[in-house]
């Protein structure tokens, strides 16, 4: 029997009943025929009475609202039924004195028919043509079958296409996953979920980890081994307007159910912090997690601070980043032959990146491989890492180029002094770390952090992009604008994830102006300040665990937080060049084919005029273009005029007697 024959039998046995001459054992009937067909080949309707668990009455119903929506016919019976042409629906008194008429139906009837009943429950049927179907009568509410419910009885497969964009319905992979899992942490995960899947009301299963760490893929094979599928939620994608949230979680909860699939909270952590977000948890809370039966996964960051809760509580197992030996296996098998043994070690040691980000990263690098048609290069593999470090900093912040090198810098000695050591620090923390045990004595805070403080253009960030070349790693400029968010609890999202990604690609940040974001903290006399206090207080923690380079500029050092401060390793502070200095700014910053400084007045404009390195390097460009527009050799001048506008631009006065 097909889906089509039997939606025939329900429609002649709909026009019996409706005519008051159907018996119990035509309804036994049509149930024996189906428990028959479905013997054979299952029925779209056996798999929907048998996962929803249906009972009688709400399958007759059910029968009823079909037919009259498939049949012209039907739909004629009814209003005829109801004594009234323009009323062909089936409304809940019609229910009551047909399908609800018999002593032992009559106790079920305003249960089964509620908003709590499986029909409403799992939007199988709606309330028709009601704005506000809670302040229609219960016995006038007029019900009709859901799209969905028509498309399941003919057999439509997947899910409803209303969860497009929201889930997707996962099978585990034909081929091994990629993503390399320790046996012990797969092996927990299946042995806790299978426990968890027999327990009524177990706790939510969290996988926890960072971005490509393998969550899902596990999941796959927790669903593989307890012969389910999985439906994989993206939380991001979850409405924020509470009934239309309502009724998504309601079909997430149908589509999980007739799929046999444990829905998966795909980073579940979207849904806590502020008091918006925790509307939001409760309503999932409460239309999906607390309804559905047997286990119930979710994915969420490494060490969350604000953990999503729910009713079932939390079991978590964490997933820790690949070790070496295992990074090492995934670099060789995504970039196949392209790679030597050399460089596979190299890249497994110095990025300390997911399953997912080497796939990724090793694809873009056999991509420049193939482009250029030479052999494979550790730069290749840089740029393949800084490829998806890009895709996962650039809504906070830029990566910057810098051509300055050393024989730009113009700085006292002191001060070279200590960004040397900065340098130092990086390259031989191996050594002192790992090989010399100082890293178990520290325990924490084996990152650099730095403070460079002092006026405008006196070379801070030049510095930065110096350390950062020096040491090959990129510099990434922090966006705070885009950091610090006014929704409770985001602003440390966004700052986990931006120290997340810096340490796996082994980038530089820069926090420009880092005054706006690491100010003092101020006394608590509102909620909007303990929320800014508790976001200082996240970020001070976070940059203690870093294992990167962070470097903070600012032009008011007694703006910033000494809580900061004493967690610095470094305080540089960048004042405005000495004359000699200056002097020696100008000759660095000109041209090389200028030779003879002596004829231009550096050391003249550099006792005239105090400026910093950044203002002279405007008023070279700003001359450059004086003599190129008068078609004449670079000359004084042009750099005196220069000057005066630059100084001027500072809001400096030049005295004549200068």
């Amino acid at each position: 029997m097909t889906n089509q024959e039997w939606l025939g039998a329900i429609l002649g046995w709909a026009v019996s009943f409706l005519r008051g001459d159907a018996t119990p054992a035509d309804l036994a009937r049509l149930e024996r025929l189906l428990s028959d067909a479905a013997a054979r080949e299952p029925l779209a309707w056996d798999v929907l009475r048998r996962r929803l668990r249906l009972s009688r009455t709400e399958q007759t119903t059910l029968s009823l609202l079909v037919a009259v929506e498939l049949s012209l016919d039907i739909s004629a019976m009814v209003a005829a039924l109801n004594k009234d042409p323009n009323r062909p629906a089936i409304d809940v008194a019609v229910l009551q004195r047909t399908v609800y008429a018999a002593p032992d139906a009559a106790a079920r009837f305003v249960t089964e028919l509620s908003n709590e009943g499986a029909l409403l429950r799992y939007r199988l049927v709606e309330v028709a043509n009601e704005r506000r179907p809670e302040e229609t009568p219960f016995l006038l509410r007029q019900l009709r079958p859901t799209r969905r419910l028509i498309e399941l009885v003919h057999g439509a497969g997947g899910i409803d296409s209303e969860l497009k964009h929201i889930a997707s319905l996962q099978t585990r992979p034909s081929t091994p996953s990629d993503l390399r899992l320790p046996t012990e942490i797969r092996k927990r995960a299946i042995e806790l979920a299978k426990v968890l899947d027999r327990t009524p009301g177990s706790p939510v299963l969290v996988l926890s980890g960072p971005d490509g760490a393998g969550r899902r893929s596990l999941f796959q094979d927790v669903a593989h081994e307890l012969g389910r599928a999985s439906l994989l939620v993206n939380c991001a994608r979850l409405p924020f307007e509470p009934v239309a949230l309502g009724r998504i979680c309601q079909t997430l909860l149908r589509e999980a159910l007739l799929a046999d699939a444990i829905p998966v909270l795909h980073d579940v952590q979207i849904l806590s912090g502020d008091p918006i977000r925790a509307d939001r948890q409760r309503l999932v809370d409460d239309y999906l997690v607390s309804i559905m039966p047997g286990v119930i996964g979710a994915t969420g960051p490494h060490d969350d601070s604000k953990p999503a809760t729910f009713g079932r509580g939390l079991a978590v197992v964490d997933i820790p980043p690949p070790a070496e030996s295992d990074r090492a296996i995934l670099w060789r098998r995504h970039l196949g032959p392209a790679a030597s043994e050399d460089d596979v070690s190299w890249a497994a040691s110095r990025y300390t990146v997911t399953g997912g980000t080497i796939e990724r990263a090793a694809r873009t690098a056999v991509a420049e491989v193939a482009a250029r048609g030479t052999a494979l290069e550790r730069a290749d593999l840089h740029k393949g890492i800084r490829s998806t470090l890009d895709a996962k900093l650039s809504a906070v912040g830029r990566r910057i180029s810098t051509q300055q090198t050393w024989a730009n810098v113009v700085l006292p000695e002191d001060v070279l002094e200590e960004v040397r050591e900065i340098i130092a620090r990086v390259k031989h923390r191996g050594l002192v770390y790992d090989h010399w045990g100082m890293g178990k004595k520290i325990g924490k805070g084996l990152g650099v952090s730095a403070l460079f403080s002092g006026p405008p253009g006196t070379g801070k960030t030049m510095i930065a992009g110096v350390i950062a070349g020096e040491l090959g790693l990129d510099l990434y400029q922090v966006d705070l604008s885009q950091i610090v968010s006014k929704y409770i609890g985001e602003t440390e999202k966004n700052l986990a994830g931006l120290f997340d990604a810096a340490e796996a690609g082994h980038a530089v940040l820069l926090f420009d102006e880092a005054d706006s974001m690491f100010a003092k903290r101020t006394e608590v006399k509102s909620s909007n300040d303990r929320y800014a206090n508790l976001e200082v207080n996240f970020l001070l923690q976070r940059m203690e665990s870093f294992s990167g380079i962070s470097i903070l500029t600012t032009n008011l050092e007694s703006s910033i937080d000494e809580a900061f401060k004493r967690r610095l390793a470094f305080r540089i502070a960048f004042d405005v060049p000495e004359e000699d200095e200056r002097a020696q700014l100008w000759r660095t910053l000109l041209p090389d084919h200028v030779k003879n400084f002596h004829e231009l007045g550096l050391s003249e404009l550099a006792r005239r005029f105090a400026m910093s390195g950044g203002y002279i390097k405007n008023a070279v460009l700003r001359a450059a273009f004086f003599a190129a527009d008068a078609n004449e050799p670079l000359g004084e001048a042009h750099l005196r005029k220069a000057a005066a506008l630059e100084y001027a631009a500072m809001g400096k006065v030049m005295h004549s007697s200068r």
